[in-house]
């Protein structure tokens, strides 16, 4: 069975494309953002995930 790939594969398998924003052509960076989820009751789980970012977003993400 082939090995399931981590966090640093798949971020240089996708900026060896090398992917420009459209909107401000700025080389889209990956980097992993983990947001707090509610459950039914008082718990709090995070969710994982992996967030293309430009000069478009990095505001919304860094602050």
């Amino acid at each position: 069975m082939a090995r399931p790939q981590g966090f640093g594969a798949k971020i240089a398998h996708r900026e060896k494309s090398g992917k420009t924003c459209p909107v401000c052509d700025e080389q889209i960076s990956y980097i992993k953002h983990y947001a707090s989820v509610k459950n039914a009751g008082e718990n709090v789980k995070y969710k994982q995930k992996i967030v293309g970012i430009c000069g478009c977003n990095k505001k919304e993400y860094f602050g």
